[in-house]
């Protein structure tokens, strides 16, 4: 499976969208343009997959896509999307988020020939968000429901287990190995940190 693995990283359409996590983190559709990471890591721009494998294919919809795929150690690929917005932990309101993964799961599987039993085996799936604009809350709903996020996060920490946030984990198992939610400094404290040479 590790040789597989490596074989898939060298695709040609993958090898052609080389960048680095910096670059596919950047934001220039928020209030405040920007990177929410500066490694130069270099990961595929899947955004740039995607155009490509659209290309010639006359959609009068684009589909979505998440911003990195990442090929790891022991057969470990990974999707990191970057979201510097405001998010909901309500799932139904994440409908972007999950139009990526779903968008990006299709597209990578016809692309490297495999179906959603091998990502299950070996893709995990990252959110970054932005810790402080989720912290900044409208109304009483949306307190609540930060506060309930805060406090779970928390309690799983003292249980040593992972909280996933947003409503993602419903994708961990079922097309995900894994899945988790880091804010920007977890990224790098929890991800960045363990890959780096």
């Amino acid at each position: 499976m590790e040789m597989e693995c490596k074989e898939l990283y060298n695709i040609p359409i993958f090898k052609k969208n080389m960048s680095t996590f910096k670059e596919t983190s950047y934001d220039k559709d928020g209030e405040e343009p920007g990177y929410m990471t500066d490694s130069q890591i270099q990961v595929i721009n899947f955004d740039k997959v995607k155009d490509g494998y659209i290309k010639n294919l006359a959609l009068s919809n684009t589909p979505c896509s998440n911003d990195a795929l990442y090929f790891g150690k022991d057969n470990k690929i990974f999707f990191v999307e970057f979201k510097n917005g405001v998010l909901d932990e309500r799932p139904r309101r994440n409908f972007n988020i999950c139009k990526k993964i779903y968008d990006s799961l299709l597209i990578f599987n016809d692309i490297v020939n495999k179906n959603i039993s091998f990502c299950r085996e070996n893709l995990y799936f990252i959110l970054v968000y932005n810790e402080n604009k989720n912290k900044r809350e409208a109304c009483k709903t949306e307190q609540e429901e930060s506060s309930k996020a805060i406090i779970s996060k928390k309690i799983h920490k003292k249980a040593k287990k992972k909280f996933i946030r947003f409503g993602l984990d419903r994708f961990e198992k079922l097309y995900f190995k894994e899945v988790f939610t880091y804010t920007e400094s977890e990224f790098e404290d929890a991800f960045l940190s363990q890959i780096s040479d």
